[in-house]
Order: structure tokens, then sequence, then C-alpha cells
């Protein structure tokens, strides 16, 4: 009988024991700064952004773990468009989006016109949806983020078009650039020679031409043709919807 005692209390005195360890456990993890209670005996990061320090990412752990957390560069809000910054508790906001108000939140608008940061696109009006930038083209059908240059192809709105050069740009004749080297807008210069016909000189009114005085096109050899288109040609990077 006393041995049966005996056992029953050390059982008990177990049982309180573990409980106990798991009263103190919760009330430390309770008190404990970035991590939070996931479960019997599991933690996990409190806060978006951190993982745990020796694993690279913010799963549920055992509380007997290494339950240190560090701050993570590039990890998705689970509730806003937005990714952890560089700077610890800073966050930015997903490509094509910006904050309404950071000092109010990580609330965000989807807005045309923002250039990816790592691709050469465009967001358009519709949300999610990426347009190439000017001079470029996606890869292949159906990938809307990732584009290559396209070469030697016309915007006619534009009045450009693109070089074999990556970022190059050739104005269509009788154009020059406005801001070269910093805007793709052109404007009709009247007098500018037309480099595809050299005989012509660009008139007052756009899109008109006059007979170049004095040409003599004996001349104008094709190396001086490339020269002469060459010449107008600029290498602009764009960061901006034009």
């Amino acid at each position: 009988m006393i041995t049966d005692i005996r056992k029953a209390s050390a059982t008990t005195l177990s049982i309180v024991a573990i409980l106990i360890v798991l009263l103190l456990w919760h009330l430390i993890v309770a008190f404990t700064p970035r991590i939070k209670l996931a479960g019997l005996f599991l933690a996990k990061p409190a806060e978006p952004g951190y993982v745990w320090q020796n694993a690279n990412h913010a799963d549920a752990r055992l509380f007997w773990q290494n339950t240190d957390v560090v701050w993570q560069e590039g990890l998705e809000h689970p509730e806003f468009k937005a990714e952890s910054a560089e700077i610890e508790g800073d966050w930015n906001p997903l490509p094509g989006y910006r904050f309404i108000d950071k000092n109010k939140g990580l609330h965000t608008i989807w807005t045309p016109g923002l250039l990816h940061p790592d691709y050469m696109a465009w967001s358009d009006k519709t949300e999610e949806r990426w347009l190439p930038v000017t001079g470029y083209r996606f890869t292949e059908e159906g990938d809307e983020v990732d584009c290559v240059w396209d070469p030697n192809k016309d915007y006619p709105d534009l009045k450009i078009k693109t070089t074999d050069a990556t970022d190059q740009y050739l104005p269509y004749p009788g154009y020059v650039f406005v801001e070269p080297n910093t805007s793709l807008k052109v404007v009709w210069v009247p007098g500018t020679v037309n480099y595809e016909q050299p005989h012509l000189v660009a008139g007052v009114t756009e899109g008109t031409w006059n007979p170049r005085y004095n040409y003599r096109p004996s001349r104008m050899s094709d190396s001086d043709k490339i020269k002469l288109a060459a010449a107008a040609i600029i290498t602009y990077k764009v960061i901006s919807h034009l």
C-alpha cells in the first residue's frame, strides 16, 4: 500500500513538474519579444520580417531549439503588398505598388508607370500586369516580367527606333532628341539632314522635305551616311514611363 502511494505521489509530482515547466515556458514566450506560441511546445517568430537565426525560415519549432530571431530582407508581408527592407523594421512596397501613407501603415495601391526594380518593364493600368519599356519585349509568350532588348524596332508614335546595341535609340529622319541621354522625346527640327536620303533636309512644316543646298552625291559615301545616322543615336536607360 505504501509503495503504491509513493508511486502515485511520484507520478503526480512528475505531472505537476511538467505542468510547471509548460506554464513557465508559456510565460517566458508571452513576455519574450518577437516570438509567439504556435502550439504545444511550439514557437515561431511573432512579427513578419523575422526568421530563426540558424534556419533562415519562420516555421514553428520546439521551444528547446534555438529561438533567437533575426530580420531578413526580401520577405513578403503576409497581409500587405510589401516586403522587408534592408533596415530592420522597415518595409518596401512590392513592385508596381506604392504606399498610400507609410506613416499610417503599410496599405498600398497599384500605380501605373512604375519601373520594375529587377526587369525592364513598367506597371500597366491593370493591377499585376506589366508592359515592356520602350525598346524591350517579353522574353517569351506568357512571360510578362522578364524582358530582352528588341533591336531595329520602329515606334511610329514616338518617332524613334531601336538599334542593334542595347539601350541605343535613333530618331526618325528630321527629328532630334530634346534631351539626349535623358529622355526619348523628340522634336522636328527644320534644316536637319535626312540620314537616309542625304540630299534632303527637313522643311519648316513637320514631315516635309527640301532639297539640300549644294549637295553633291559623289561626296557622300556609304560610310558617311552611317556616320550621319550614328551622330543622331543616343544611349538611354529608361527609368520611368514616357
